[in-house]
């Protein structure tokens, strides 16, 4: 009795050896790094979006001075601007904490391929010493391509909570005005 199995067949390297994983071409890690974008717009936009609504906060809470009452107009306004506050610390966090990983594959890469540390310094352009780990440079392009994409996505949520942060704050505004009477 003979078995069968859906398995492709693996391709042949030189000299007849498998290779399982082939690795990218230049054209591939292009297209990849081209996905993910640069993430410097977004980064723009919610560090002013922060500091628009920081400004906002205070204007409106030195322009429309409210005298906090028990009650349920209070609470409501209290809770908003609870709401804008999170939302700006989360947006801050996630900015700061998005280019950590990417800056130290980075480091890594540079540590091993003997370029300088300062990364103000231009990149070598051969290799000085050989690699001290036994990762294969596929490997080394994957992490980099997971570390861009974590950057990517975190900044993509400090994009989103930057929104949530300037619906909560024109929110705020408008349940501040008409608590104080002004509309």
């Amino acid at each position: 009795m003979t078995t069968g199995t859906a398995v492709p067949p693996a391709l042949l390297g030189e000299m007849g050896e498998v290779m399982i994983d082939p690795p990218p071409t230049d054209e591939t890690v292009r297209e990849v790094a081209e996905l993910l974008g640069d993430t410097r717009p977004g980064m723009l936009v919610s560090g002013f979006t922060v500091a628009a609504v920081t400004v906002g906060v205070a204007v409106v809470a030195a322009v429309l001075p409210m005298r906090l009452n028990a009650g349920a107009s209070t609470l409501l306004s209290l809770a908003l601007l609870f709401i804008v506050m999170a939302s700006v610390i989360r947006t801050v966090v996630l900015m700061i904490s998005a280019g950590r990983p990417l800056l130290d594959e980075l480091g890594e890469l540079r540590r091993e391929t003997g370029a300088p540390v300062d990364p103000t310094v231009p990149w070598t352009p051969m290799r000085m010493r050989t690699a001290t780990s036994e990762a294969p440079d596929w490997d080394r392009v994957r992490a980099l391509i997971a570390a861009v994409y974590f950057r990517n996505s975190r900044i993509n949520l400090a994009l989103t909570w930057a929104t949530l942060a300037i619906i909560s704050f024109l929110t705020w505004t408008f349940v501040t005005l008409m608590i104080t009477g002004r509309i």
